[in-house]
């Protein structure tokens, strides 16, 4: 698929750096993070010990923060069992994108390099630990498409 990157535009004249979210902003979600949060807490235990409605409520309401900051408000404050949760959040993920792949947003990698192409630096951010935010990247074949990508 051909996708024509889009004109300049003056209102980015001075603008040096651009930062964009990653899942469900410049790569597809689909369902995808709710559904390692579901695996990650059914591996662990959490599932039988929360309820999953108000859980995946606040996940939703929280999507982009840190993981293990959302596991740790899940898990009730208990460290140890946050750590165990993310580290199966990780592993959920990942295992879903070594089956699936990931797709970025149609329209996405166009703008980077358009922005890129333009002069400008484009680094990406994520609530994602880096080993899933690089395993995203892998897949997308996106390592070298930006400047930056930070979790």
């Amino acid at each position: 698929m051909t996708e024509t990157a889009p004109a300049p535009t003056p209102a980015l004249d001075g603008i040096e750096l651009v930062v964009l979210d990653m899942a469900g902003t410049t790569v597809r979600d689909d369902g995808v993070v709710e559904a390692a949060f579901r695996g990650a807490a059914e591996r662990t235990g959490l599932a039988d010990r929360i309820d999953w409605d108000e859980a995946i409520a606040y996940v939703r309401r929280t999507m982009g923060r840190s993981k293990s900051d959302v596991f740790l408000h899940l898990c009730g404050g208990d460290g140890a069992e946050a750590a165990r949760a993310t580290a199966a959040f990780e592993g959920a993920y990942a295992e879903i994108v070594a089956a699936d792949g990931a797709e970025p947003i149609p329209g996405a990698e166009a703008v980077i390099r358009r922005l890129r192409a333009d002069g400008r630096r484009v680094a990406l951010t994520t609530g994602f630990a880096p080993v899933t935010r690089d395993a995203i990247l892998d897949a997308l074949g996106w390592r070298d498409l930006v400047d930056l990508a930070l979790s």
